[in-house]
C-alpha cells in the first residue's frame, strides 16, 4: 500500500515536480503566488494535474515539521520498495548496486545528509535500523535537497538486509575506526553494500561478523570518529572517484 510524505520548502518540492514521482497535493502561501519560483512551481504542478491549495503563510507554518518551510509543501507519493526488489532489478539490467546501511541514527539532520550524498553518489539504496531515525520526515526530506525523492529508504533490521545481500554475493565493507585499510587504498569499484555503526558507538560484533572487509578513515587528531553523515560523504564520493577513473 502506497502512503504519502510531506515535502517543504522551494527546491525539495520543484525536483519532486520534475521527478517521475506522484504528487497527490500542493499547498502554496498566499503571500508567495507572485514569487517567480513559486510561479514555476505551480506551473509544473498544474502540467501533472496536481491538486493546488492556496493558503495563508500562517497555515503553512503550523503544518510544517520543519522550521522553514519557504511557504511550500507538497504531498508525495511513496510507493514501499524492498531491498530484494532492488537487488533483482540491478541483475536485470546488468547493474552494479550500490547499498549504505546504518545500524543506528539519532538525528533526522544526519539521515537527510546521508540521503543527499546518496543521491549524488549514485547510491541504489539506504538501508537504517529501526530501532533510530529511520524515516522521511519534514525534516528529513528538507536537509536532503531532494535526495529523499530520488533515493530509497528502507527501514529494517540490519541482519535480514545482510543476509540477502549475501545471498546475491554483494562484498560487504564495514567502516569503522581503526580497522582494516585506509579507505582510499581498497578497490571499491563494482557492486559494494557499506555499513556503518551508530552515531555513538561503531559496529557491533554481531554486525562485524557479516563484513567481508573493513576500512577506516585515517585521522591526525585524537578524534576517535566523525560524524557519520560526513564519514559517508567521503567513502561514497572515494568509490566515486575510482569508478570515474576508469
Amino acid at each position: 500500500m502506497s502512503k504519502y510524505i510531506i515535502l517543504e520548502g522551494r527546491n525539495t518540492v520543484h525536483d519532486a515536480l520534475i521527478s517521475d514521482k506522484k504528487i497527490k497535493s500542493l499547498m502554496i502561501a498566499s503571500e508567495s503566488l507572485h514569487d517567480p519560483k513559486i510561479e514555476e512551481i505551480i506551473t509544473l504542478a498544474k502540467k501533472k494535474n496536481v491538486e493546488l491549495r492556496i493558503m495563508p503563510s500562517k497555515q503553512i507554518k503550523q503544518m510544517a515539521g520543519s522550521v522553514k518551510a519557504q511557504n511550500v509543501m507538497a504531498q508525495m507519493e511513496a510507493e514501499p520498495v524492498s531491498l530484494k526488489e532492488i537487488l533483482d532489478r540491478a541483475n536485470k539490467k546488468g547493474k552494479d548496486v550500490f547499498i549504505l546501511l546504518f545500524n543506528r541514527l539519532d538525528y533526522e539532520q544526519n539521515l537527510g545528509a546521508i540521503l543527499r550524498t546518496a543521491w549524488g553518489g549514485g547510491v541504489d539504496a539506504v538501508i537504517v535500523n529501526p530501532g533510530g531515525v529511520h524515516e522521511l520526515t519534514p525534516v528529513v526530506t528538507k536537509v536532503s535537497m531532494g535526495g529523499a525523492v530520488y533515493v530509497p529508504l528502507i527501514s529494517e533490521s540490519l541482519f535480514n538486509a545482510l543476509k540477502l545481500l549475501k545471498d546475491y554475493s554483494i562484498p560487504i565493507v564495514g567502516v569503522e575506526s581503526g580497522m582494516g585499510t585506509i579507505y582510499s587504498e581498497l578497490t571499491l569499484r563494482g557492486p559494494v553494500a557499506f555499513v556503518f555503526g551508530g552515531e555513538d558507538s561503531g559496529l557491533t560484533d554481531p554486525l562485524k561478523k557479516y563484513c567481508d572487509i573493513f576500512v577506516h578513515i585515517p585521522m591526525q587528531s585524537q578524534l576517535s570518529s566523525l560524524n557519520v553523515s560526513v564519514a559517508t560523504a567521503i567513502v561514497v564520493f572515494e568509490k566515486l572517484r575510482q569508478e570515474r577513473e576508469l
